[in-house]
């Protein structure tokens, strides 16, 4: 499990701090912890190991805590994007042990689903393959990256192209076209991650950092690798991609639309959340978490009250959450 990243498009209920992952946006159980139960259920699971920062360790290691199965946690010493992650991952394995990569922030509805799916994918990585869950998409989202498959392989397909995110008039093609979402979740052997790595920079200076860490932290060697993703430093370059598609229900979760999209809502299409009061209001996210939040003749809106701020932002510009963020990070503080 991959568990990095700050959530910003969350804001202000998702912080550095504590983000997405470790909230119960959808109930009782975090993202996170819901990711910990699919792993550990999956056929054939041996065990969990959650990559994390070390801003994240405690809040990773409280969670493993409360959790069945065997468990562990390796966390980085500064964060590098995806693929020194995983990489560390699979030099504390046995190299013909399959590593299922699961972030720990998506939503799947149906586990089993999930389940059969990936028992094709850890079949034709037990082949040599690299594999890449594509989501079978429901929209011309603009927000992902898009895989075309090509040639069936034993219930997956070769990968013919990746697609980094498209404008609105490539996505409306590629869905008439058969093509599906780069989900972000990976599988292959131990052994064939570290080969398709072999003799990197990366591969360097991660077999470094985990020879020299200290308990589950990486020493410092761990900051001469390159900050790149898994997608770009593998996926794209392998000759041995593989995707399975997936339609299981997949999110990111990856702005307030999203969260909107996957809750439960009331007749008027509403998802309210906290000591709401709503009046001729359709269509709509309202999330209160410290004081009482009213919202009247309004639609298609996302309003999120918490300690850290107040945002009110249309529902089809979710995405600008992280500009509004980072906006934030640079204002001085008032004397």
């Amino acid at each position: 499990m991959l568990s990095g990243g700050s959530g910003t498009r969350l804001w202000p209920l998702s912080v550095a701090t504590r983000p997405k992952q470790f909230l119960d946006i959808f109930g009782a159980r975090s993202l996170f912890e819901a990711t910990l139960d699919r792993a550990g259920a999956l056929p054939g699971s041996v065990g969990v190991t959650v990559v994390t920062g070390n801003s994240h360790a405690d809040l990773v290691r409280a969670a493993l805590a409360s959790s069945a199965g065997e468990r562990t946690m390796i966390a980085e010493p500064q964060p590098k994007n995806t693929a020194p992650a995983i990489v560390a991952a699979a030099l504390l394995a046995d190299p013909d042990d399959v590593l299922v990569v699961l972030p720990s922030d998506h939503l799947i509805a149906d586990s089993g689903a999930f389940a059969t799916a990936t028992t094709t994918a850890i079949a034709l990585a037990e082949s040599g393959g690299v594999v890449a869950f594509g989501c079978v998409p429901d929209r011309p989202e603009v927000g992902y990256g898009w895989i075309r498959p090509g040639a069936g392989l034993d219930g997956g397909f070769e990968i013919a192209e990746f697609v980094e995110k498209p404008n609105p008039a490539r996505a409306k093609q590629m869905l008439a076209g058969g093509y599906l979402w780069n989900s972000g979740m990976f599988v292959a052997t131990a052994a064939t991650i570290l080969a398709e790595v072999e003799g990197t920079t990366l591969a360097r200076a991660v077999t470094q950092a985990v020879n020299e860490r200290q308990g589950d932290v990486l020493s410092e060697a761990f900051g001469d690798s390159p900050a790149i993703s898994f997608d770009h430093m593998v996926m794209e370059r392998t000759k041995r991609g593989v995707v399975v598609p997936l339609d299981a229900g997949w999110s990111d979760i990856g702005s307030w639309h999203a969260v909107w999209e996957a809750s439960d809502k009331d007749g008027a299409g509403n998802v309210l959340t906290g000591e709401v009061a709503t009046i001729d209001v359709r269509n709509s996210l309202v999330r209160a978490t410290t004081r009482k939040v009213a919202v009247v003749g309004l639609d298609d809106i996302v309003v999120i009250e918490t300690e850290d701020g107040v945002l009110v932002i249309p529902r089809d510009r979710a995405q600008e959450v992280r500009e509004v963020q980072e906006r934030f990070e640079v204002i001085e503080p008032r004397p």
